[in-house]
């Protein structure tokens, strides 16, 4: 499989100029497609490494596992001779990367067969997006079979059967009540849906070829997201909220403030995970939202509660995904982990890779509020609430850029990076009003 030729030197691509756009939390079209093939990359770099993981300890997980585990590889590979397109956007689903992580870092033995066993279902939805002839057998979790970037299938029995043809194919399942049929899944434009009992398909955002994901087992990592450890909320959740208008309306007043950045949004976001409002150690707060370095092009979010919070959760995270990949493509730092550094935005001392992630974030978020406040038509109260966030973000990261450049963390580039950075802050505007006007601590979180 492609594995065996994956291309981690994407940095001989990354131009000064494009390095420069990118600071400024820009990107030109060139640099999307640097920043996907990128994503991509690493993507195949963590599967290999799951490969050479089991070459090394052949004991670390039952034959029986490692046997079903091969039979599942030989069905990618057979998928990726039909339709390598097909294969790769399956893998790049950023579900697929969280799975990934979870599972290189399992201790050998059961966890590590329990990761291997969704392959399973990793391999079937690449295949079926492929157009591949298979027949598989596959255990749900939970009550649930989760196929990335298609739906899930909800059913009490221990194991469906997927009989696929080019255009269709039958899931079939025995259980207590006998055998169950009727769930067909069809393939129209390199797309998958599907229709029958218990079959539950991801819903497309408006506008865009993105999902709003809340079927996905791994589309949150186990052990939640923020101080409230906030898990993924399920559908039946999600169904009552307004995830479709507030979309539909942020979508809106990106283009309409920021094409450019509008279009950045849709090409690198691959899923919207809504997350639930409370979890095992007490609410979330007025806001939270997150990006994990496994999982590039998924936003995990609560329900915000306006169009223009949820269009500045989606330029925060952006900037999140773009940074972490283009770390992996060019270093910016040599950071430790030690947590260091005081910023405006969060309580706790934050190490420089976190400094470096939220002052990034935030630079994009005074230019996304400083556009805003610029546009005509607004009201007037709309307008001035604009300026107060963009004044806002602009101090906190007029404080927090010293702290970057001043540090002996930074590689050459990562110094080229952040003067980049002070060059488009020195251009976003003077503020106005006292000091003290910087806002209380960011809802969002640095990448995690």
């Amino acid at each position: 499989m492609t594995v065996d030729r994956v291309d981690a030197g994407g940095a001989q691509a990354l131009t000064p100029a494009a390095l420069a756009r990118l600071a400024r939390t820009r990107s030109a079209p060139a640099d999307l497609d640097l920043l996907l093939r990128g994503r991509r990359s690493r993507r195949l770099i963590l599967l290999k490494s799951l490969l050479a993981r089991l070459d090394r300890s052949a004991e670390s997980v039952p034959a029986a596992v490692r046997a079903r585990f091969e039979e599942h590889w030989r069905l990618l590979e057979r998928a990726e001779d039909h339709d390598p397109a097909a294969v790769h956007d399956t893998l790049d689903y950023p579900t697929v990367g969280i799975w990934l992580a979870r599972t290189l870092s399992a201790p050998a033995g059961l966890d590590l067969a329990c990761g291997l066993g969704h392959f399973g279902a990793v391999a079937a939805a690449a295949a079926l997006r492929a157009g591949t002839p298979f027949t598989l057998t596959l255990n749900p979790r939970g009550g649930l079979l989760a196929l990335p970037g298609i739906g899930a299938l909800a059913t009490p029995a221990p194991a469906v059967r997927l009989t696929a043809r080019a255009h269709t194919a039958h899931l079939t399942t025995d259980g207590p009540r006998g055998r169950g049929t009727g769930t067909v899944l069809l393939r129209t434009g390199g797309r998958v849906h599907g229709v029958g009992p218990g079959w539950r398909g991801l819903r497309r955002l408006p506008g865009t070829t993105a999902f709003l994901d809340d079927l996905d087992l791994h589309r949150a990592p186990p052990e939640g997201v923020g101080h409230a450890a906030l898990p993924a909320a399920p559908r039946a959740d999600t169904g009552r909220e307004p995830w479709p208008r507030l979309w539909r309306s942020a979508l809106a007043l990106l283009r309409a403030t920021d094409p450019r950045r509008a279009a950045e949004t849709t090409a690198l976001l691959r899923c919207l995970v809504p997350l639930a409002r409370s979890g095992p150690y007490g609410q979330g707060a007025r806001g939270v939202s997150a990006t994990f370095r496994a999982a590039p092009g998924a936003v995990l979010a609560t329900l915000p509660e306006t169009a223009a919070d949820l269009a500045a959760v989606l330029v925060h995270e952006t900037q999140h995904g773009k940074l972490a990949v283009l770390h992996d493509l060019l270093p910016l730092h040599h950071a430790g982990p030690y947590a260091a550094y005081r910023v405006a935005w969060r309580p706790d001392p934050r190490p420089l890779a976190g400094v470096l992630q939220g002052t990034y974030a935030h630079l994009a978020l005074a230019d996304f509020w400083g556009r805003v406040a610029g546009r005509a038509g607004l009201p007037a109260g709309a307008r001035s609430a604009a300026r107060a966030r963009h004044d806002s973000y602009r101090r906190q990261v007029a404080e927090a850029l010293p702290i970057l450049l001043e540090s002996n963390e930074l590689t050459p580039a990562g110094v080229e990076f952040a003067t980049g950075m002070r060059q488009h802050h020195a251009g976003l505007g003077r503020t106005a009003g006292p000091a003290e006007a910087i806002g209380g601590p960011s809802p969002f979180g640095d990448v995690q």
